[in-house]
């Protein structure tokens, strides 16, 4: 111990003096004044954020909305454009294609296309994503690995869409890892696109022309009928058979769809459509035929003259790209009918253009009996094939299904090759699907053998050839009804039009040659000796199958076929009138207007419920056996 100081252990217990800028912490630790000051700005900045900018702190940093109010989000996605459980693209068919047209009076600042679903692929195999638009290829990543989920955001050009419409492909291509050794490079991928997969657009002002409205229009349209006197029901026939020719799903209805207004097309008088919530930004008189308006600020069509067949032709086909403002009075457009032996199927719808191949390529083609040239079936295809050069080991196969039964396989030879396939009367429908497979085979295999793409063209030349069968049952209606013919609903003002309408169109549809408007009468008998289709009773008509006392019934004096009617349910039938015309016979029971129409052949009646049909035979009035005849239990 020193002299004259303190002890040791006293010095040590003495606390050191803070120092400067410092507070007493806790315990003796100190805090920077400096902090105190961040903390302090620090909460005043996130304070006056909160006030002032809230949509910072509740918005996803990945959010990628468009940012524009919903009426001037134009959207169109897989489920509407009728692709309600979306897409699959798998090894067998890797690709899908889908036009879009956009609002051409409204303009787009932002485009863009949003793939969402899931993928699979895989853990040897190499697979890309592809987008192609306008056949221009405008994205490619690969997909990984194992089961994801999937989410691309691909940019439209704008010089590809600048003429209104762009034609998207979404492809996946994909191959087993060059290390593998097999003859099969099949990848093993799955993708998904769901239905919310959409083509989008930021529209500067919202959709207000009629043009604009018809191609904003989803799959699925509603026709509202505000009136249902004789004339406005035949209006909205008319509307409702060429929309569904058209491609569309139409439903009846009285009143707006609470949502979806936009896809809704009412039809009646200026008053009484109003009536239903319906405004437009000027007045309305007699003169106008087609008019845009707004129903709860949503862009919807108004039908206002009661000119159906006129109307309807101008609203589906290219002619309604004149219809650049609010409203439209066309008052004449005649279409020509079809005629010829043959019918290329590039006016099918088919691709003709050129296209690449690595292992198979599939061209499909529908096609109507009620839409050929007076009705005819086809007696064979006409298959003009522009193949590449290849090398002596490999061989092209064609096959050809019809509905989904193989009719013809052959061997192609040469660069440019053209076959004749019958396609039987028999095997074909009231509607039709041909499926054109070109495959590719090759001597050699395993890993001396690469994946090699080449060009091929299904020509236009190929052409369905008509032939002079006349067919049988529903198949020989489209031949009896192609001089003409009108409709004849009987005892109409005792149901209701949207009962009616719903019941009747879909069906009534499918016998309608593409471009013919038939007469409608109501209340009233089918006339003498002029082919008809009757929807209901008559007594200028008996039909093999008919509803009796609430009974179906079929057969002469004693019924082969006699059970109890249904609730909600319709029989189709071809019939012959006293005269001696022949006609087809729709009658309804209840409200079917939900009930999937079934597929028309050779039979002649067909009764239709929502859990299924069943042919009768008109001749004796039996129904067909089970096919099988006997289930029996899998062991």
């Amino acid at each position: 111990m020193s002299g004259g100081g303190e002890p040791d252990d006293e010095r040590q217990a003495q606390p050191a003096a803070p120092e400067s800028g410092y507070f007493r912490g806790e315990r003796g630790r100190t805090v920077p004044r400096s902090a105190w000051w961040i903390l302090g700005v620090a909460l005043a900045l996130l304070l006056v954020f909160v006030l002032v900018r809230p949509l910072w702190f509740t918005r996803d940093v990945d959010d990628t909305s468009l940012d524009v109010p919903a009426d001037r989000h134009y959207t169109k996605s897989l489920s509407g454009a009728g692709y309600e459980d979306g897409v699959w693209l798998t090894d067998d068919s890797p690709s899908t294609s889908f036009a879009v047209t956009f609002p051409a009076d409204s303009a787009r600042r932002e485009t863009r296309l949003r793939l969402t679903g899931t993928t699979q692929v895989a853990e040897d195999s190499v697979v890309f994503l592809i987008v192609r638009m306008d056949g221009q290829q405008v994205y490619k990543s690969e997909v990984a690995r194992g089961n994801n989920g999937l989410d691309v955001i691909v940019d439209v050009p704008e010089g590809l869409s600048s003429d209104g419409q762009v034609r998207v492909q979404v492809q996946i291509e994909g191959t087993l890892d060059n290390r593998t050794c097999t003859p099969d490079h099949s990848a093993g991928m799955q993708v998904h696109l769901d239905p919310a997969s959409v083509v989008e657009a930021a529209l500067t002002e919202r959709v207000h022309t009629v043009r604009d409205a018809v191609v904003s229009w989803d799959r699925r349209v509603t026709i509202v009928l505000a009136d249902q006197n004789d004339e406005w029901r035949t209006t909205a026939a008319q509307m409702g058979i060429a929309l569904t020719r058209a491609g569309y799903e139409v439903t009846y209805s009285d009143a707006v769809p609470s949502s979806d207004a936009q896809n809704a097309l009412l039809i009646g008088p200026a008053d009484k459509v109003t009536d239903l919530g319906w405004s437009t930004s000027g007045e309305t008189d007699a003169s106008d035929g087609i008019v845009l308006g707004t129903v709860d600020d949503s862009p919807v069509i108004g039908v206002l003259a009661p000119d159906g067949d006129l109307i309807s032709r101008f609203l589906t086909l290219p002619e309604v790209a004149t219809a650049d403002s609010d409203r439209s009075d066309p008052r004449a457009l005649d279409t020509s009918p079809a005629v010829g032996t043959e019918v290329g199927v590039n006016t099918l719808g088919a691709d003709t253009s050129a296209t690449t191949i690595a292992d198979a390529h599939r061209w499909r083609i529908g096609y109507s009996l009620a839409d050929l040239p007076g009705g005819r079936l086809p007696q064979s295809i006409r298959v003009a094939m522009a193949l590449p050069a290849s090398p002596d080991d490999l061989t092209w196969i064609l096959n050809v299904q019809l509905n989904g039964q193989l009719v013809d396989s052959r061997r192609l030879d040469g660069q440019a090759t053209q076959a004749v396939v019958s396609l039987p009367a028999a095997a074909q429908l009231l509607e039709n699907t041909l499926t054109l497979t070109v495959q590719r085979d090759r001597d050699l295999g395993g890993c001396d053998v690469r994946v090699t793409t080449y060009p091929i063209q299904l020509q236009p030349t190929s052409a369905l050839l008509l032939g002079d069968d006349l067919g049988t049952g529903f198949t020989a209606l489209p031949r009896a009804l192609a001089p003409g013919f009108a409709v004849y609903w009987p005892d109409s003002a005792k149901t209701s039009a949207v009962d009616q309408l719903n019941a009747a169109i879909p069906t009534l549809t499918k016998f309608i040659p593409a471009h013919y408007d038939p007469e409608f009468f109501w209340n009233s008998a089918p006339a003498p000796g002029r082919p008809f289709v009757l929807i209901g009773q008559s007594p200028e008509v008996n039909p093999p199958v008919r509803i009796e006392d609430g009974r179906i019934r079929s057969g002469s004096a004693d019924p082969a076929l006699d059970i109890t009617a249904f609730d909600d349910g319709m029989i189709v039938e071809t019939a012959t009138s006293t005269t001696g015309a022949g006609g087809l016979v729709i009658e309804y029971v209840g409200k079917p207007g939900t009930i999937p129409v079934p597929d028309f052949g050779s039979e002649s009646a067909r009764v239709v419920t929502s859990q299924g049909s069943f042919v009768v035979n008109t001749d004796d009035g039996t129904t067909a056996p089970n096919s099988p005849a006997r289930v029996i239990a899998p062991r």
